[in-house]
């Protein structure tokens, strides 16, 4: 069974804590998960595939940072979860008209899930490719 569903972010800290991070990722997904207004999780048979969430710059913008942590359960099952997050974006454009971030170069499974939510990519820049999904694509 998969299933999406939006959690708080003490919630979110307690499903990270069983994921083996370096120290810059330990870091990096602590700095997200305090700066984000709306994490989600992405479950497959109740095992997590993925997490993500958006950090607006300010709490009144019409902008949103978009970021993306997924394990290896995701190859298995990505078409689902592209199912279920695309209806959450969709419903996170009415919030944020316009959501960036970056992939990392050479991230494809993301970079694949961010091209089925109607992600546009600019020129790589550095290690990360910028990108942008509005409401009209």
């Amino acid at each position: 069974m998969t299933r999406i569903e939006q959690v708080s972010t003490a919630e979110a800290k307690r499903v990270v804590k069983s994921i083996a991070f370096d120290e810059l990722g330990e870091k990096t997904m602590d700095f997200c998960l305090q700066m984000s207004t709306m994490i989600w999780c992405g479950y497959i048979n109740d095992k997590l595939a993925c997490i993500w969430g958006v950090i607006p710059p300010t709490l009144l913008s019409n902008q949103a940072y978009l970021w993306l942590y997924t394990t290896d359960l995701i190859k298995e099952h990505s078409f689902l979860l592209v199912r279920h997050s695309q209806r959450v974006i969709a419903e996170l454009l009415d919030e944020y008209p316009n959501i960036v971030g970056h992939a990392l170069m050479g991230s494809d499974k993301s970079i694949r899930w961010l091209k089925w939510l109607g992600a546009k990519f600019g020129p790589p820049c550095g290690t990360g490719i910028p990108f942008r999904i509005t409401r009209s694509g």
